[in-house]
């Protein structure tokens, strides 16, 4: 859906997520974002969110550097504000109060939103990264400068710490779960944080969160994305689950049984996973006729780009896809957060191992069909 909404005079809730038994005619039933960034000088900008079709973009008329528009979400959400013919981008919460958007083009990273408590929450984060990266950065410049200057030895030391900084990054987004439990934006966190390994954890973290975050949708969301990961451990059997393929035929898990099955999760606009995909496709023909399958599960939303991608990379196994996007149900269901990421299924119907890529997949292939 594409709307173009006026800046004054704007048609309420013509794409959002509206509330089933509620009137649009409460203020605490819609939002209204009024947006002022001077030195933008654009004619219309974009306004990405979703409701419960899938993903949206609506076309937001600018005049000298002002734009409007309203409408309702069940709960609060992520939205972003971009162009795509200069550089300004803002990803952000909105809820369905008054909101205002302000700052000047020569400084995005100042731009203020104000309005939402839950944006008011993740600003915080936001700043917490920032720093940490700041941090990041400071070493890894003094890395460049160390090595340029010809200290190999204390340049290593600088690229150690910026290192061992950048992956600690996920402990800031722990903190914040930990600090803000009232939070709507600490689900949204611990979506991200959770992961197989830190399971016992992250149940840890949820637990702590108040009543009235984790019933919402999206803590109802995440509680299940928890017991999923659990589910699709290395050694379980892999949960069943039936989509359709290009043609519309429906295609399912037990269509593969006896036989080994890599399911492999990706996209089109997905740049590592159509990076991997000729080494898939070497591996797919070097052992397919000794038992090695591969099916594809497409987090594309777009049958036509879904399509044109799998043309071009002359990828012979089959493809499925419900065409939701990240809200695609094997991948839900399979706790998938990111792409590309794979399973090895055994013919005993069980999950051999994770996320196999470049030449650690082509050794495990190896190993069992050489």
């Amino acid at each position: 859906m594409k709307n173009i909404l006026v800046i004054i005079i704007l048609a309420m809730g013509i794409y959002a997520c509206q509330p089933s038994s509620e009137k649009m005619e409460e203020e605490s039933d819609y939002f209204t974002i009024e947006g002022e960034i001077k030195g933008l000088n654009v004619s219309e900008i974009y306004f990405m969110h979703k409701d419960s079709a899938g993903d949206h973009k609506d076309t937001l008329i600018v005049d000298e550097g002002k734009f409007s528009v309203s409408g309702a979400v069940d709960e609060p959400q992520f939205v972003m504000l971009y162009s795509d013919k200069v550089r300004f981008q803002k990803v952000f919460y909105v809820e369905n109060k008054t909101m205002k958007l302000t700052g000047t083009f020569d400084s995005l990273v100042q731009v203020d939103v104000s309005g939402s408590p839950v944006q008011d929450d993740f600003e915080v984060l936001e700043e917490r990264i920032q720093t940490h990266r700041d941090s990041v950065m400071k070493y890894w410049n003094l890395a460049q400068q160390t090595g340029e200057a010809g200290d190999t030895l204390k340049a290593n030391e600088y690229q150690f710490i910026a290192d061992s900084m950048y992956r600690s990054e996920a402990t800031i987004r722990k903190q914040f779960v930990l600090d803000f439990p009232n939070s709507f934006a600490s689900l949204n966190e611990l979506m991200n944080y959770s992961n197989e390994e830190n399971l016992d954890e992250s149940r840890m973290l949820y637990a702590g969160l108040s009543e009235a975050v984790t019933t919402t949708k999206k803590g109802k969301e995440v509680a299940t994305h928890l017991d999923n990961l659990d589910m699709v451990k290395e050694g379980k059997m892999a949960l069943p689950f039936s989509q359709k393929d290009v043609d519309g035929t429906v295609v399912s898990l037990e269509d593969y049984e006896g036989k080994y099955v890599l399911l492999e999760f990706w996209a089109s606009w997905c740049g590592p996973c159509r990076a991997e995909n000729p080494n898939l496709r070497a591996e797919y023909l070097k052992y397919h006729d000794k038992g090695f399958n591969i099916l594809g599960i497409s987090l594309d939303d777009s049958k036509e780009k879904w399509m044109k991608a799998v043309a071009k990379d002359d990828l012979p196994w089959t493809q499925v896809s419900d065409l939701k996007g990240w809200q695609n149900e094997v991948a839900v269901l399979y706790g998938v957060r990111g792409v590309p990421a794979n399973f090895l299924i055994g013919p005993d119907g069980k999950i051999l191992v994770k996320d196999l890529r470049g030449e650690v997949l082509n050794a495990k292939l190896k190993e069992i069909f050489d």
